[in-house]
């Protein structure tokens, strides 16, 4: 899978990244000129509240553990 396996773990990445930046307004001040997506409710899994802070992380890991995985 090579480059395109790469390619997956960097956009999963990204998307991850961008969640994260834009959830810092919920719990950095002053970075609400960051909130770009709309707001919804926490996902709730297992009794715990994801937030898209949380979910972005997540992405985060697992883009990384795929990019290199397939890193050649």
């Amino acid at each position: 899978m090579g480059k395109k396996g790469v390619a997956a773990g960097v956009l999963t990445f990204l998307v991850g990244l961008v969640l994260v930046i834009d959830d810092l307004h919920d719990f950095v001040a002053g970075t609400d000129f960051l909130h770009f997506l709309p707001d919804f409710d926490p996902y709730i899994i297992f009794g715990f509240q994801l937030h898209h802070l949380y979910i972005g992380i997540v992405l985060i890991l697992i883009g990384l553990a795929i990019a290199m995985k397939y890193d050649e």
